[in-house]
C-alpha cells in the first residue's frame, strides 16, 4: 500500500513538472481545465442570481430557443471541424476548413425560409410558438455557433489551448452579466437570455478572429481551391458519414425531455429541466469535456508511435474520472432538491428533484463521452454509430412512453433518466473493452464504489430529511 501511493505521488509529481512545459499534454490539460473552472465559478455565483430574476417560464423559452440552435448548428458543421487535428499537411489542413465553412453557409442560406416563413413550422410544431419573434434569428444564431465550432477545431489544430482560457471564461462571464443587467432593468423579461445568448456569442467570434491571426487564420478565406477541397472532405468522408450523425444523434438524444415537456405545453417544467441539466453540465465541462479535445490529440500520437499505449492512458483517464466524479454526482442523487431550493429558491425545487434523477446518468457521461473519440482514432467510426444510434431509438422510446403512456413531467424524466444510466454504463465499458482494457473488473469496481458512495448519502438523507430519497 505504501509502495502504490508514493508511486501516485510520483506520478503526480511528474506531471506537475511536466506543465510547465509548453505544449506538454499536462499544460494543454490545464489550460482548458482553468477555461472550465472560471466558467462554473462563475454560473455557481452567478445562476442563482439570474434564477431568481427570470424564472422558470422564461427559462423554458430559452431551453427552447437554445435546444434549436445547438442541433441545428451541429448539422450545420457535419463534424469536419472535429477532424481538424488529422490530416498531416498544413494545405490539407486549411481546405478542409474552408470546405467547412461552404458547409456552414450553405446550410444557414437553406435555413433562412424556414424560420421566416414558419407556418409550415408551426404545422409540424405548433408548440414552438411559444419562441415568437425570435424563431427569425434561429439562422443567424445557427452561423455564429458553427463559426465557433470551426474555430475551436483551428485552436485544437495549432495546439491555441491557452485561447479557451481567454475567450471561455470571458464569454461566459459576459453572458451572465448581460442576463443580470438586462433582467434587473426589464423585470425578468424572457428577452435577456436569448438577447445575451445571440450577441455575446457573437462578439466570442470575433474575439476568435483575433486570437487566431497569428495561425494563419486568413487561409480560412483565401485560397479556395474545389478540387483540393473535395478531396480532402471525401478523404475524411467517415466524419460526415458516421461521426457528425453520431454526434448529433448523442446532443438530439439528450434534448429530447425538453421537446416532450414542450409537447405537454408545459414550459415551466422545460425551465426547472434546462436549468438542471445545465449545471449538472458542470462537472463534466471541468472534469470530461475540458480534457476530451487534448486527450483526442495525445491518443492520435500515441497511436502512430506505440498503440498498445492508448489503453493505458485510457485507462488512466476512466479512472482519474471515476474518482472526481463519483461524489458530487452521488451527493446531487440524493441531495439535488435541497441544494436547488437552498441556493435558488422554492421556486425552483423541482429543478432540483430532475437533478436528482439525472445524476446516476450524468456520472456515466462524465465516465464516457470524454472517451468517445477514441472511436474515430481506432478507425472505429462505423460502432459509434451503431451505439448513438440504438441510444437514439432507446431515448425516443423512453420519452414517447413517458408522454403518452405516463402523461408527466416527472414520469417523462424518469423513463429517460433510467434508459440513458443504462446505456451510458454500457458505452463505458465498451469503450475500455475497445483498448484492450479489463473492462469487466474496472466497470464492476466502478459499480461498487458507486455503490458505496451512494448507500452513504441515502444514509445521510434518511437521518437528516427523514427519507432515503426524493419524493416524486
Amino acid at each position: 500500500m505504501r509502495e502504490r501511493a508514493k508511486g501516485i505521488l510520483q506520478r503526480f509529481g511528474h506531471e506537475l513538472k511536466s506543465a510547465r512545459h509548453k505544449g506538454s499534454f499536462a499544460r494543454n490539460a490545464l489550460y482548458t481545465s482553468s477555461d472550465a473552472l472560471v466558467t462554473i465559478l462563475a454560473q455557481v455565483i452567478l445562476t442563482p442570481l439570474v434564477a431568481r430574476i427570470y424564472g422558470p417560464e422564461a427559462y423554458g423559452v430559452y431551453g427552447l430557443f437554445l435546444s434549436i440552435t445547438l442541433n441545428l448548428s451541429t448539422i450545420a458543421g457535419l463534424a469536419y471541424p472535429n477532424a481538424f487535428v488529422l490530416p498531416r499537411e498544413e494545405e490539407r489542413f486549411h481546405d478542409m476548413a474552408r470546405g467547412s465553412l461552404l458547409i456552414l453557409l450553405a446550410f444557414t442560406a437553406l435555413s433562412v425560409p424556414f424560420f421566416f416563413w414558419h407556418d409550415l413550422l408551426f404545422a409540424l410544431a405548433p408548440s414552438w410558438s411559444v419562441l415568437g419573434n425570435w424563431l427569425y434569428a434561429i439562422p443567424f444564431t445557427i452561423l455564429v455557433l458553427g463559426l465557433v465550432h470551426i474555430f475551436l477545431g483551428w485552436a485544437t489544430r495549432v495546439k491555441a489551448f491557452s485561447l479557451y482560457a481567454k475567450i471561455g471564461p470571458g464569454t461566459n462571464l459576459s453572458l451572465r452579466f448581460f442576463n443580470l443587467a438586462y433582467g434587473t432593468l426589464s423585470k425578468g423579461s424572457v428577452h435577456g437570455l436569448m438577447l445575451g445568448e445571440v450577441l455575446v456569442r457573437t462578439l466570442s467570434v470575433g474575439a476568435f478572429i483575433v486570437g487566431l491571426k497569428q495561425y494563419k487564420l486568413r487561409a480560412l478565406i483565401t485560397g479556395y481551391h474545389w478540387p483540393r477541397i473535395k478531396s480532402v472532405l471525401l478523404e475524411f468522408k467517415n466524419y460526415p458519414l458516421f461521426i457528425f450523425p453520431s454526434r448529433w444523434l448523442a446532443l438530439f438524444a439528450t434534448q429530447l425531455p425538453i421537446f416532450g415537456l414542450t409537447t405537454l405545453r408545459d414550459p415551466v417544467s422545460v425551465g426547472q429541466f434546462a436549468l438542471a441539466s445545465g449545471l449538472l453540465l458542470m462537472p463534466l465541462r471541468l472534469l470530461g469535456y475540458s480534457l476530451s479535445a487534448v486527450f483526442l490529440q495525445k491518443a492520435a500520437e500515441v497511436r502512430a508511435k506505440d498503440p498498445a499505449e492508448v489503453g493505458m492512458i485510457t485507462q488512466r483517464l476512466y479512472v482519474r474520472l471515476m474518482m472526481l466524479g463519483v461524489v458530487p454526482f452521488a451527493f446531487i442523487t440524493f441531495f439535488g432538491d435541497a441544494v436547488f431550493a437552498l441556493i435558488l429558491g422554492d421556486d425552483w425545487r423541482m429543478a432540483g428533484t430532475y437533478s436528482c434523477m439525472l445524476g446516476l446518468f450524468y456520472f456515466f457521461r462524465l465516465l464516457s463521452e470524454p472517451l468517445v473519440t477514441l472511436y474515430s482514432v481506432m478507425g472505429q467510426e462505423r460502432k459509434m454509430f451503431s451505439f448513438y444510434a440504438v441510444n437514439m431509438v432507446a431515448n425516443l422510446g423512453a420519452v414517447l412512453f413517458g408522454t403518452w403512456v405516463l402523461g408527466t413531467p416527472t414520469g417523462i424524466l424518469l423513463s429517460f433518466c433510467l434508459c440513458n444510466t443504462v446505456l451510458y454504463l454500457y458505452l463505458s465499458a465498451r469503450i475500455l473493452h475497445m483498448v484492450g482494457r479489463p473492462w469487466a473488473t474496472l466497470t464492476a469496481r466502478s459499480l461498487l464504489i458507486l455503490f458505496v458512495v451512494c448507500l452513504f448519502f441515502a444514509v445521510a438523507r434518511e437521518l437528516i430529511m427523514g427519507s432515503w430519497w426524493v419524493t416524486l
